[in-house]
């Protein structure tokens, strides 16, 4: 198995949770990056909305981010 850095995207509505897509990197800087860089979306609930997740390379949950649907359209855009 090989391991590699990813963001999950996901669009949650109350508790369920809809994944859309992951995009992975061989490479931990790249979607390190590409997390830090998506702008932050200022949203009047949390329970509602897109996600980005950041997982490292063994798998863990790393940080989570409430984002624009552009934002997380143009993440999935770049799945390598």
């Amino acid at each position: 198995m090989i391991q590699q850095s990813k963001i999950r995207v996901v669009y949650q509505v109350a508790n369920e949770k809809i994944m859309l897509g992951e995009a992975f990197s061989k490479t931990c800087g790249d979607i390190a990056a590409m997390w830090l860089k998506a702008p932050m979306e200022d949203l009047l609930s949390d329970e509602e909305g897109f996600k980005i997740s950041l997982y490292d390379d063994g798998g863990r949950h790393v940080a989570d981010k409430a984002v624009s649907m552009g934002t997380a359209d143009s993440i999935l855009a770049t799945v390598d």
